[in-house]
């Protein structure tokens, strides 16, 4: 009777074992080996292969990136399984698990790792002048400022980067721009950038300006343009001027009287120089070749000298 229990027990043991050793053999771990690619954007949705051996194809395979769950996980062959990242974060490199989802569950790392790569195109962040600005405070008329600045979210090529300026006149000018765009140089490092104008903005003007193409160390560039606009408002019109040291550090004679006239609080218009001179060479003796820095010149208007 003994001997009969213990056969029992044998074959029930055997039993076993063979169950345990088949259910080993029909799941055993994966055996990842490589994957490719091995970066990809932040955003997700890159289409990994994973190669090695004993993927499970009946019950199919878990993959993570980085602890979380990957994508349209496809299982074509023992060997072979292609899984869609999820999104992560850029500059960052996770570790890959592969689990055979058939009992026992075994996860198994891969010895690469997925590097996540920036995707984000950078934005403005910041402008000055910023949009809207009205210029009142100034000492020079013709040379108000020279130069905008414009930040970003992230460091850009400052070569990548373009800004064009538009120039109108303002309600107060007495005269259109001479020409309707500035020109000029952008330059700048990391997340700023200087747009500085060939000639300086002057009073009675808006300008307009536009960016575009900034471009980050990863190739991103920015979506949309950006825009923003100041104005720089005109001086009240003086009939007494006092000459400064700019007008005729140059040249004197006619090139500063050209300079003077063309001052907004003058008449705006550098043509109208010989007004000055006939109307000051009237008033007392007067060189049109030797001005001097505080010399006091009348500035005629009215109907006599034929405004409007």
């Amino acid at each position: 009777m003994q001997k009969t229990r213990n056969l029992a027990v044998l074959a029930v043991l055997a039993i076993v074992c063979a169950w345990m050793a088949g259910c080993a053999g029909c799941n055993p771990e994966p055996l990842p080996t490589g994957m490719n690619p091995m970066q990809g954007p932040e955003t997700g949705g890159t289409t990994v292969q994973i190669t090695g051996e004993k993927f499970d194809v009946k019950n199919g395979v878990t993959v993570t990136f980085g602890g979380k769950n990957a994508q349209s996980v496809t299982v074509p062959s023992e060997t072979q399984i292609t899984a869609v990242t999820p999104g992560g974060m850029a500059g960052q490199s996770v570790s890959i698990v592969v689990t055979n989802n058939g009992k026992p569950e075994v996860p198994v790392t891969l010895s690469q790792q997925f590097t996540y790569t920036d995707a984000t195109p950078p934005t403005v962040t910041m402008n000055e002048p910023a949009d809207g600005t009205v210029i009142s405070e100034y000492e020079d008329s013709l040379n108000v400022m020279n130069s905008v600045s414009v930040s970003f979210s992230e460091a850009v090529n400052s070569d990548s980067v373009s800004i064009s300026i538009a120039v109108a006149k303002t309600e107060d000018s007495m005269s259109e721009p001479m020409e309707a765009t500035l020109s000029g140089t952008v330059a700048g490092s990391g997340d700023s950038v200087t747009f500085t104008s060939d000639t300086p903005m002057r009073a009675g003007r808006m300008y307009t300006v536009t960016v575009s193409g900034a471009a980050d160390i990863t190739g991103n560039v920015l979506v949309n343009p950006h825009s923003f606009s100041f104005s720089i408002t005109s001086p009240d019109r003086l009939d007494r001027y006092r000459v400064q040291e700019e007008d005729i550090q140059e040249e004197n004679g006619e090139a500063a009287l050209k300079r003077i006239a063309a001052r907004p609080e003058i008449f705006d218009n550098p043509e109208m120089w010989e007004r000055l001179v006939a109307a000051n060479q009237d008033d007392y003796i007067f060189d049109r070749t030797k001005l001097s820095v505080g010399q006091r010149l009348w500035i005629p208007r009215g109907p006599a000298w034929g405004d409007k």
